[in-house]
């Protein structure tokens, strides 16, 4: 649980510095990348083909289900959520 709650922080950190100034060159690969891992815990085993209809819509649940986790798990959410916009002011 703590590698995905630093995770976690990274990806908070991400999102916060896309909504204060626009990520350049290998910062915005590094999001990619920390959102797609972010993803990868919440996403099939073994997923459909890429371009399929079933892949698009496995990402689209893979989201959702990514969401109702951090609804559900609000408390464990608001600090690395708070801690990431801290640093992004």
């Amino acid at each position: 649980m703590a590698e995905f709650l630093a995770l976690l922080l990274a990806y908070y950190t991400c999102d916060a510095a896309a909504q204060t100034q626009e990520p350049l060159g290998p910062d915005r690969l590094a999001c990619v990348a920390t959102y797609e891992e972010v993803k990868s815990y919440f996403a099939p085993i073994t997923p459909s083909p890429r371009g399929t209809p079933a892949y698009g819509a496995e990402r689209i649940a893979t989201y959702r289900a990514f969401s109702a986790w951090e609804a559900e798990n609000a408390e464990v959410v608001a600090q690395p959520r708070a801690e990431a916009q801290a640093a992004a002011q």
